[in-house]
């Protein structure tokens, strides 16, 4: 029994783009050659794991639209293995033709953590409580935010965290406040 006619007709994309070389997208390597396909790795290091089992790597900052125009050159279609993104050179790529998957209408509203759990709000999905905080500004009401939420709680960057970077459990509101200060006041949930 072949595969389904429809699947035959349709093109598939074999070469893939991967913005990020991190674990994840390491991961990708067995199944990419389990279904004969050729990862092609856009990343800032020569020591990031997925240059291990990329065909290709193009040596670019994980953000850096122009190092993603040269990736775009030797793949069929783009995908992310982190949310470190510039979105907005993206999106002029993609106005040229560029494949993302998954679109970036799709990534765009989860880049951003409090942007995120707007966004599952609105679409119905359980969220914990959080709060917002943008900047210094927001000082004066810290302590009522706080304790809208209760301690202990986990204090969350914005943009850039993962496997626990960005991530803080506090206790107190003095630990919460030292602890927004380290990061600059850099916006938090």
């Amino acid at each position: 029994m072949g595969r389904p006619k429809a699947r035959e007709e349709k093109t598939m994309a074999t070469r893939i783009g991967v913005i990020g070389g991190g674990q994840l997208a390491w991961m990708m390597g067995p199944a990419a050659e389990k279904l004969e396909l050729e990862l092609i790795v856009q990343t800032g290091k020569d020591s990031d794991p997925a240059v291990a089992i990329a065909h290709q790597t193009i040596f670019a900052a994980v953000a850096d639209a122009e190092g993603t125009a040269r990736l775009s050159q030797h793949c069929d279609v783009i995908t992310f293995e982190n949310e470190f993104i510039d979105l907005e050179g993206l999106k002029q790529l993609a106005a040229q033709g560029v494949r993302f998957a998954p679109a970036l209408s799709v990534l765009a509203p989860v880049l951003d953590k409090y942007d995120q759990r707007q966004f599952y709000a609105t679409i119905g999905l359980p969220n914990p409580p959080f709060v917002n905080l943008d900047s210094e500004a927001d000082l004066p009401s810290l302590k009522e935010k706080a304790a809208a939420l209760g301690f202990p709680l986990v204090l969350k960057t914005r943009r850039l965290g993962y496997d626990g970077y960005g991530t803080f459990i506090v206790q107190t509101l003095e630990d919460l406040q030292a602890t927004w200060q380290q990061t600059g006041y850099t916006p938090v949930i």
